[in-house]
């Protein structure tokens, strides 16, 4: 059995993880934190996710003495820059799920993964990771002549744009076509003078209601259209995910992994 700790509980993706983690036999929910001052410390998370009672109290740190095999952290980067340390000490591998970190942030992870199995995904849906390798096969396959952009949309509550799948998805289709993500990649078009150039690729990114995700890459030429889609209807493919990424670390040496890594299509 895996003892599981869950950094950000009580968050929209904490709350899935926690829900699913009580469900699974072979999955212990043994801490559940967030962060200190958060209205729901002290409540027990299953409550919390809608799920059946835990045991296991809302707390703003891990309790002493509490077994952890994995720690996931669907938090902010903060909270990423609170539960990396504490992993280190405790020789805890640690799955992020985490966006809006900065190049510090990911230099912490890079050090830590010198200690501990460490893996960080912009999404760990097995249908998104497949996406990422269609849509850079498709932009070898089809080559220059077609214009490539990207689409993505999420619910109005999401902080940062664009996602960082998008960004993922992006990078996949530059190291595909030998493009250079700095130079190549767009986030906005608007103007009286801004046709596209040959080597862009735009990323828009919509925020609307409940939406739980989309992304979709497109290639197009002249009289034909190639559209590769990923539409999410529940979180629980991204959690399911984190799941068995936190299992299949707890098998791995030090080290930064990734989803493709866990999921055996490199």
């Amino acid at each position: 059995m895996t003892h599981l700790a869950i950094h950000g509980a009580a968050g929209r993706m904490g709350q899935r993880l926690v829900a699913l983690t009580l469900e699974d036999a072979k999955l212990a929910l043994t801490a559940a934190v967030e962060g200190p001052g958060n209205p729901r410390l002290g409540e027990d998370a299953g409550v919390v996710a809608g799920a059946r009672k835990a045991d296991v109290a809302i707390t703003d740190a891990v309790p002493p003495g509490v077994a952890v095999n994995a720690m996931i952290d669907f938090s902010l980067p903060v909270g990423t820059r609170a539960v990396t340390p504490w992993c280190v000490k405790h020789a805890v591998p640690l799955v992020v799920g985490t966006t809006g970190l900065t190049a510090d942030d990911e230099a912490m992870l890079d050090e830590a993964a010198k200690t501990i199995p460490l893996l960080k995904a912009s999404n760990f849906s097995l249908v998104v990771n497949v996406l990422n390798l269609l849509a850079a096969k498709a932009a070898q396959l089809l080559g220059g002549d077609y214009d490539i952009e990207i689409l993505e949309a999420h619910h109005r509550f999401k902080k940062d744009a664009p996602s960082g799948t998008a960004i993922t998805l992006a990078r996949h289709i530059c190291d595909a076509t030998n493009r250079d993500f700095d130079q190549c990649i767009k986030f906005e078009r608007h103007g009286d003078d801004v046709q596209r150039q040959p080597e862009d690729i735009t990323i828009q990114a919509l925020r609307i209601g409940d939406h739980v995700g989309e992304h979709t890459a497109y290639f197009a030429a002249m009289g034909e259209r190639l559209e590769i889609k990923h539409v999410s209807t529940s979180r629980d493919s991204y959690a399911r995910g984190a799941l068995r990424a936190a299992q299949w670390l707890t098998q791995q040496k030090p080290g930064r992994y990734e989803m493709t890594d866990v999921l055996g299509i490199k």
